[in-house]
């Protein structure tokens, strides 16, 4: 077995360290940690972070408050979908996705994966 350790989006609110507890800057810097797991049985994706949806077209699914609030980076090498072909996968390769919460920043490219169960 073979985790590989995912950034599947980058939020960077004001109010810096408050939000991340590291940062000197004004901006803090949260990523949705996500994890893609080689296994016997295909990959398995822990969470998806934002998807390709999400940033091609941000305001139809995402709030311009809540992106406004959480200065969301959206950036495509960063979707779930990109750093699967990144490190040489088929995003269809991809079997399973087991989803921590239900937020956009964590759910939002489930449909990057229409094979995956």
């Amino acid at each position: 077995m073979r985790i590989h350790h995912l950034n599947c989006g980058t939020c960077c609110p004001l109010g810096g360290r408050l939000f991340d507890g590291t940062s000197d800057s004004a901006f803090g810097h949260i990523v949705c940690h996500c994890l893609l797991i080689e296994t016997d049985a295909g990959l398995v994706l822990v969470d998806t972070g934002f998807g390709t949806r999400d940033v091609e077209h941000p305001g139809r699914r995402l709030s311009p408050f809540f992106r406004a609030l959480n200065n969301i980076q959206l950036r495509p090498e960063e979707t779930a979908c990109a750093q699967v072909r990144a490190l040489g996968f088929d995003p269809a390769e991809v079997r399973h996705i087991i989803v921590t919460h239900l937020d956009f920043d964590h759910a939002g490219g489930i449909e990057d994966f229409p094979v995956a169960r």
